[in-house]
């Protein structure tokens, strides 16, 4: 249901959004296909974020935003170091994540 709204947000705004309703289907998804953005749950069925981060990084440099309800200063630091451009608190905000989406856009322009 999350994940629903979340696409229907930003397919309103004008952005094209697939999305995966767990940890494997997304990294199945990124390895068949060519994304400019992942937006990545801290906690999904069969798989946590964090272990989908690292497998995500041994095949793809993707730019992952983390999303998450709660993550200690320590915990942010080590998804950073595995590879998230930035980590998002629960509930989102619409202006931070167009943010991180203008960040990225204008990162493929350059």
């Amino acid at each position: 249901m999350i994940c629903e709204e979340f696409r229907e947000t930003l397919e309103q705004e004008g952005y094209e959004v697939d999305c995966a309703l767990n940890g494997k289907d997304g990294i199945q998804k990124i390895q068949k296909n060519d994304y400019n953005l992942v937006f990545l749950d801290s906690a999904m069925p069969m798989m946590d974020g964090k272990k989908v981060l690292e497998r995500i990084r041994h095949f793809s440099r993707v730019p992952v935003a983390f999303i998450t309800g709660f993550l200690p200063e320590h915990k942010e630091k080590e998804i950073l170091h595995l590879g998230a451009m930035v980590c998002l608190r629960k509930p989102l905000d619409l202006d931070r994540v167009k943010t991180v989406i203008h960040t990225v856009a204008r990162s493929a322009r350059d």
